[in-house]
């Protein structure tokens, strides 16, 4: 077993397309597909480093509101013997391998590691188990601007601190994305396809989810 894991923290598409839209149509599909795809994405990214790779969906989180749910995510991959947690989402494309492994060995080394967005949040949260206090975590001001400064200032002199990114969460945040970034280029061919589908098909989006419910936190399978 590693000494690290990383808890890919996402909603399944259909609560994604509740929440937000990715693309300019009114069409919830597309929003899906493109949720789909990012989560597979960031998965198969996190499973080429260093570190155990959990899926934690909206099934498998635990809790009312967000920070409840985050906070029981680390306590629960700590509880496996886990020593350090890398937590990522699924919305910043531009998050890149090398950026993931260095947030591994930085918390290997017993430090927090913090990646900030331009609008206040933090697409990557690494922290040693040592430094880990789940009621402070739990009551950080997430999902807003000042998400990252409260992390910042909980954990102090102990932050290592990523290059600033760009998350997504509407299809202008997207259109904001420099058009080379790989994944970006999938998601443009995807709403490409719906549009050409719309237009001359007429015909609902077929989409085949990545998404297969199962048991609580999936992991590795030497795990239990």
């Amino acid at each position: 077993m590693n000494k690290t894991a990383i808890i890919l923290f996402a909603h399944l598409p259909e609560f994604e397309a509740r929440a937000k839209s990715l693309s300019y149509f009114s069409s919830k599909k597309i929003t899906q597909k493109i949720s789909n795809v990012l989560t597979q994405h960031f998965y198969n990214l996190a499973n080429k480093t260093t570190a155990d790779t959990f899926l934690i969906d909206s099934y498998h989180q635990k809790g009312k509101i967000f920070g409840e749910r985050i906070a029981n995510a680390f306590s629960d991959v700590y509880a496996k013997g886990y020593e350090n947690i890398i937590c990522i989402g699924n919305d910043c494309p531009s998050l890149k391998i090398n950026q993931l492994q260095t947030a591994i060995d930085e918390t290997e080394k017993g430090n927090v590691v913090l990646g900030p967005t331009f609008d206040g949040g933090a697409y990557l949260i690494g922290i040693p188990s040592t430094h880990f206090q789940k009621g402070s975590f739990e009551n950080i001001n997430w999902q807003n601007r000042k998400t990252y400064k409260d992390l910042k200032n909980l954990y102090r002199s102990f932050v290592s601190e990523l290059e600033i990114l760009a998350d997504i969460d509407s299809a202008k945040a997207i259109s904001l994305i420099n058009p080379e970034n790989s994944i970006l280029r999938i998601i443009n061919q995807i709403i490409k396809d719906f549009k050409s589908n719309f237009q001359m098909v007429k015909q609902p989006f077929k989409i085949d989810f990545f998404f297969i419910s199962g048991d609580f936190l999936k992991g590795p399978p030497a795990i239990a």
